[in-house]
């Protein structure tokens, strides 16, 4: 975790969506959404300097992408209060705190390696509404995406089975924008 100063992240924020746009539009696409990465992300959970950056950077880069953040964070309320949309977030194959927060990837058993568990888990979030925490608790999950990280070995057939294990029990896989 950087101490960025707010205004050199809002400018940096700016930056790299305006940057990325410009490789979108290249493509025939468009940014439709914008997330933090890694620490970044883990820091907008509670820091409420941090979080307004980054929306304040998300509204000077213009356009009206939506935000994904984790549920009840503090760069999601920053965002509905912009009038962005705001996503909530889950995470298949990661381990969760009992706080309802990630495992920092440096901790034991932060990442969910088990191809059949990722899949367990994601119907489990989309069906129960939950997920169990690090330490056995049912860690209430309200979420409208669902994450598989790309790192993860066999991340693109890992997503296909997680799509195909949710239709399978009926939850309705669509674009949240």
């Amino acid at each position: 975790s950087m101490d960025v100063p707010a205004a050199e992240l809002t400018a940096e924020i700016a930056y790299q969506i305006g940057a990325l746009r410009v490789f979108a539009e290249a493509a025939g696409s468009t940014v439709s959404y914008v997330k933090p990465h890694g620490a970044l992300y883990n820091r907008v959970v509670r820091d409420e300097e941090q979080a307004a950056a980054v929306v304040a950077g998300v509204l000077l880069a213009g356009g009206r992408p939506a935000v994904l953040g984790l549920p009840g964070s503090r760069l999601l309320a920053h965002a509905e209060a912009a009038g962005l949309t705001a996503v909530e977030e889950a995470f298949a194959d990661r381990a969760y705190t009992p706080q309802g927060t990630l495992v920092p990837r440096g901790e034991a058993g932060a990442v969910v390696h088990d191809a059949d568990e990722v899949v367990r888990r994601s119907v489990g979030m989309a069906l129960d509404g939950s997920v169990a925490g690090v330490d056995g608790s049912r860690i209430a999950v309200r979420a409208r995406s669902l994450c598989v990280h790309g790192d993860t070995p066999g991340a693109a057939a890992l997503a296909l089975r997680v799509r195909a294990a949710l239709e399978e029990a009926g939850v309705r896989v669509r674009a949240f924008a």
